[in-house]
This record gives C-alpha cells, sequence and structure tokens, in this order.
C-alpha cells in the first residue's frame, strides 16, 4: 500500500509539472514584457529632443513646405444668443494636430517610451484666432495648458474656451425662427503657404453638451476656405428657437388683446366707457410692442412678423378710437336734426342682417308648429330713426369687419411665421 501511494504522488507531481510547463510556455508566447518609464528617462529625453528646440521656428525641416493642420471643434453648451447685439457665446474645446518635424525620438533608447506631455508655451502652435469674434487676437488656452507629443512628432493641443462670435440674426420669423451662426478661425500671421488646415476631420461633436433653455441645435456643419491667403475654417451652427415661453407671455396676450381691442363695438355708446376701454387696449398694444423692439436687434433688413402683426393692432386701434368718436359725435347731436337718407338706408340694412337668423329661426318653428305665418321683427322703412339708430348700426359694421378681418390677418401671419 505504501509503495502505490509513493507511485500516486510521483504521478501526481508530473502531471502538476507537465501543466506549469504548459502555462508558462503559453505566457511565454503571448505575454509582452513589460517595461517602465521613470522621471529620469522622461528628464533625458526631453532635455534631448529640446536641447537644440526653439517654437520661434514652424516646425517644418523644409521651410517652404506647408505645414498641414487639422481643426475639430468640441461644443459643451450654447451659452447665450444675444439677438440684439447679434452675439453668440459658446463654451467648448478645439482639438488642434499637426506633425512637428524638429521633434522626433527613437522609443528604444528611452525605455520604450512613446509619449510625452509639455506646457503649450514651450513649443511652436498655429496662431489661430476667432476671425468673427468679439476679441480680436485673444490667445487660446493658457500657461498651465499640456501637448501631447508622440515619438514621430504628431502633437494634439486642446485648450478650452469661451468662444464669442459675431451672428447675423433673420428674426423674421421670430419666435419660430431659426438661425445659422458661424465660427470661424484664421491662421493670422501664416498664409496659406505656410499653414494649410488640410481637412476637419471630426467636424463639429459635443462633448458633455448641456442643452440650452431657448435654443435647440439643429445641425452642424465645417468648411474649409482654401482660395484665400490665410487658411481659414468655419464650424456652421444651424439653431432654432424653442417658442413655448414666447408664446405664452407674448404671442397669447397679444392675440386676446385684438380680440379684447372687437369689444369696443359691443359696449352700448350710451354707457360712457367706450373712449377709454378703447384707449386701454391701445396703450396694452404699444407696451408689448416696446417689450418686443427690446428683445430685437435694431435692423432695417429684417422685421418680426410679429411686430408687423403689433403694428396692425395699433391700426386696428386707432381706428376703433376714431370710429368711437365719430359715434359720441353722432350720438349727441340734436334729436331735432333729421337723420339722412344715406343713415336711414345703413340702418335698415344693418336692421335686417341682424333679423335674418330671427327670420329664419321663426319660419322653421311655425313649421315645425304647422303655422304659416312669419313674423319679421325688424324695423319697416316708415318708422322715424333718431341718431341712436345710426350709432348702433356702427357698431354692428365695425363689429364683424374688425373680426373677420383681425381672424383673416391673425391666422395668415402666424402660418407664414411657423411653416413657411
Amino acid at each position: 500500500m505504501v509503495i502505490v501511494f509513493f507511485l500516486d504522488a510521483i504521478y501526481a507531481l508530473s502531471v502538476l509539472r507537465c501543466k506549469i510547463g504548459i502555462v508558462v510556455t503559453i505566457l511565454a508566447l503571448f505575454v509582452k514584457p513589460i517595461s517602465s518609464q521613470t522621471n529620469k528617462d522622461l528628464k533625458h529625453l526631453i532635455d534631448n529632443i529640446f536641447s537644440s528646440y526653439t517654437p520661434k521656428v514652424r516646425p517644418m525641416i523644409n521651410q517652404q513646405h506647408a505645414l498641414t493642420l487639422d481643426v475639430s471643434f468640441y461644443l459643451s453648451s450654447i451659452t447665450e444668443v444675444n439677438e440684439v447685439k447679434e452675439k453668440l457665446v459658446t463654451t467648448g474645446y478645439l482639438e488642434l494636430s499637426w506633425t512637428d518635424e524638429l521633434l522626433g525620438w527613437t522609443p528604444s533608447d528611452y525605455n520604450n517610451t512613446e509619449t510625452i506631455f509639455v506646457p503649450q508655451n514651450e513649443i511652436w502652435k498655429p496662431d489661430l484666432v476667432l476671425k468673427n469674434g468679439f476679441k480680436k487676437f485673444e490667445e487660446l488656452g493658457g500657461s498651465f495648458y499640456y501637448l501631447s507629443i508622440t515619438y514621430i512628432g504628431a502633437i494634439i493641443w486642446l485648450p478650452f474656451h469661451v468662444f464669442e462670435s459675431r451672428c447675423a440674426m433673420d428674426i423674421t420669423k421670430f419666435p419660430f425662427d431659426t438661425q445659422s451662426c458661424d465660427i470661424t478661425f484664421v491662421t493670422w500671421s501664416h498664409s496659406v503657404d505656410q499653414i494649410e488646415i488640410f481637412k476637419s476631420s471630426k467636424g463639429i461633436d459635443f462633448y458633455e453638451y448641456e442643452e440650452n433653455g431657448v435654443w435647440h441645435v439643429l445641425s452642424t456643419s465645417s468648411k474649409i476656405q482654401k482660395n484665400k491667403k490665410e487658411s481659414e475654417i468655419t464650424f456652421t451652427i444651424k439653431l432654432q428657437r424653442k417658442p413655448l415661453y414666447y408664446v405664452m407671455n407674448i404671442i397669447s396676450p397679444v392675440v386676446f388683446l385684438g380680440y379684447l381691442n372687437i369689444l369696443v363695438f359691443v359696449i352700448p355708446v350710451d354707457a360712457g366707457e367706450k373712449m377709454s376701454f378703447s384707449v386701454t387696449v391701445f396703450l396694452s398694444f404699444a407696451v408689448f410692442l416696446t417689450i418686443i423692439s427690446a428683445i430685437l436687434p435694431t435692423s432695417s433688413d429684417s422685421i418680426p412678423i410679429l411686430a408687423v402683426y403689433l403694428i396692425v393692432q395699433l391700426i386696428y386701434g386707432v381706428l376703433a378710437l376714431v370710429i368711437s368718436s365719430f359715434q359720441l359725435r353722432l350720438r349727441h347731436r340734436a334729436e331735432t336734426e333729421e337723420v339722412t337718407s344715406n343713415w336711414v338706408k345703413v340702418i335698415q340694412m344693418q336692421q335686417k342682417l341682424r333679423c335674418k337668423n330671427c327670420v329664419i329661426n321663426v319660419k322653421q318653428n311655425k313649421e315645425k308648429d304647422g303655422s304659416n305665418t312669419l313674423q319679421n321683427n325688424y324695423v319697416g322703412p316708415d318708422v322715424a330713426y333718431d341718431w341712436n339708430h345710426a350709432a348702433s348700426s356702427i357698431d354692428f359694421f365695425a363689429f364683424w369687419i374688425f373680426f373677420i378681418t383681425n381672424s383673416t390677418i391673425t391666422i395668415i401671419m402666424f402660418t407664414m411665421a411657423v411653416l413657411l
């Protein structure tokens, strides 16, 4: 028994050694050796490659060749869209990549070091400035920014910045408008023969983007201008305004006031509140026009449809004041003064129009009751009219004319603003 147990132990050890040998062989084949860099390795590398380097020289061995620059834009937020100043404020960072032919090393000479990071002010950088910005020659990044450099001289620079650029606003369809804003960068001190923006590999992308409460980003694009003296790249952001705030706080009150203005012709002339009501509505429109003018740019190139609609409502208010004044004057004419024949025709037409539905209803009721007798309850031509009848007829015609025209203009204008 002892011999058998001893032989089994020897066999188990041999099997275990065989398995360990297989594992070691697999690790030797597939696992690469690990090497680590120390601070001395990096210091030695940086001292060697920067010993004769200067950021004052464009990093090309052949200075007659143009340096190829790749520019991409990462958008973090739409901070502000100022319609009055026609200014777009965005937050994000640029990704600039190029190859510095004066920086390079063999990784095996420095313990397989392939990438290093250096402060941005210690190497040459392209002088990229925001062409349509409010602040000219504003430096990108800061002294605390670092750039990554690979052993072949490939550099990536990621300057984070708040960009203030000009944006021409087309406010015709306000507040249902869309705006297309450009952010243009240009190599200010170098011509296209020295620095060429060859491509934008990623265009505009989003980096931890925060949605704006007023504007929605519809689309983005990038375009490179190659027909100019300097290299130039333009990033375009198409924005759509979120109109809910303006619909609730401006458009709805204006539309309701427009119909409220018509109610001046429902108030009897003898009530004494006709003129004061009309003046109050007119002043309300003037206040809303002032509010809209304060939030829109002072430009004659494009006028908002909403502002035109307010002007129309102001005209309606003026007409209502004029008509009400004329009615009051007409109503207080002397009773001995005879109503002219033209006014008699107007009064009779108004009475017939107002009683037409009454006649139809009476006819329908009589037919249901089996009776063929019709009663016309409008005043006959032999009845004497006074100036109160004339003022009432003006109210009737003015109410329906204002109601129909105001409804038509409201539908047409806001349909144009939303759909066109």
